[in-house]
């Protein structure tokens, strides 16, 4: 583990990642007037008195608490939280301060990027998905209806700082959950990463200060270089065109599952996918598919289901003139993005995802 946190500045956001990163957080948070923080009931009970104790220098003028998880990142408590920032009188001087998951991180800055035209925030994330994922790269935003961030805007904190202090607190169903972002970039652009994960049961690893950095430095590169997703940035995407359907689809039928969980079925089956178009060698699929379900249960999904989890893809943001466009593989490490994949294609990945068998 390395001692000290990796400093990024990377114009117009700076990082601190790993071990220290909270303290050295310190003299960045003093120089504003007020602060005001968001946080939901988990992170309010686990994560605050930790930041508390850490910086109990840094006066924080009001906490604003949200319901965590997917079916709370909405309309509903965006107006809550512009109607607490209102009767705060909050100006734009102010800093609003992300303190949480992936959930808390979007609805945080898509609420400060739109209350008076925006107000400067910054991102501590809390789980795993969030250090490795969510909060880099400036995409903020709710879930419209049953569709995952139909409504956001790009738009970037002033720093996200990244301490895996906060991992103590973490149930394990998040600890599984951002396991599956992590496994992605191992798998579109890190094979080194790749290499550490493999074969491994998350439970396993030890060195997750490592870990964290290289998949949160992937990301940085990657968001530095293609901010508004015209090019590279897309290859992120790798699992979420089907995962982000089953998500919504769960969503809808009241049974939410994480995030992590549907990305890694949607990882099945766009890897499945990637073996037809790019003709991968089956090695590289079956160490993929194993990977995947050594550390994910198999969804109970049955054919039927299939015709809804088109429509919900049909709404994907990647969606152009009525064609599904995917992120997939070439080979382990390497990913390509804006690929047209047929219905029948993905009708078949699914139909793969549901028909074969798995190790759990």
């Amino acid at each position: 583990m390395s001692k000290h946190p990796l400093l990024l500045d990377t114009k117009p956001v700076s990082y601190m990642i790993g071990n220290g990163a909270l303290d050295m957080s310190e003299k960045g948070l003093l120089k504003y007037p007020r602060i005001i923080m968001l946080v939901d009931e988990n992170v309010e009970k686990h994560c605050l008195p930790v930041f508390r104790a850490h910086l109990p220098d840094v006066k924080i003028d009001h906490v604003i608490t949200i319901k965590s998880g997917e079916r709370g990142k909405n309309l509903e408590q965006s107006i809550h939280i512009w109607d607490e920032l209102t009767r705060l009188q909050v100006d734009r001087d102010a800093l609003f301060l992300n303190l949480g998951g992936g959930v808390v991180t979007d609805i945080g800055g898509f609420t400060a990027s739109t209350y008076k035209r925006g107000i400067p925030f910054i991102n501590f994330p809390t789980t795993l998905l969030g250090m490795a994922d969510a909060a880099i790269g400036g995409k903020t935003g709710i879930d419209y209806g049953a569709y995952k961030n139909q409504v956001g805007l790009f738009v970037d904190p002033v720093s996200v700082i990244i301490d895996p202090i906060f991992l103590n607190t973490l149930e394990d169903h998040q600890w599984q959950s951002g396991f599956a972002e992590v496994m992605k970039y191992g798998l579109i652009m890190d094979r080194d990463l790749w290499s550490i994960l493999s074969g491994q049961d998350y439970h396993q690893l030890e060195d997750w200060d490592k870990i964290i950095t290289k998949a949160a430095r992937d990301k940085i590169d990657i968001v530095h270089h293609d901010a508004l997703e015209k090019g590279m940035r897309k290859n992120l995407n790798f699992g979420h065109t089907i995962g982000h359907a089953i998500e919504s689809y769960y969503l809808m039928h009241d049974k939410p599952i994480t995030h992590g969980q549907a990305i890694a079925a949607g990882m099945i089956c766009e890897t499945w996918i990637s073996s037809k178009i790019f003709d991968i060698e089956c090695t590289q699929t079956d160490e993929i598919v194993e990977m995947i379900d050594l550390n994910f249960e198999k969804f109970d999904i049955s054919e039927a289901t299939i015709p809804e989890l088109l429509d919900l893809m049909r709404q994907d943001k990647k969606v152009r003139e009525g064609q599904l466009k995917f992120s997939l593989i070439r080979k382990i490490g390497k990913a390509t993005h804006d690929i047209e994949v047929n219905m029948d294609m993905v009708v078949d990945s699914i139909k793969y995802y549901i028909n074969r068998n798995s190790v759990h």
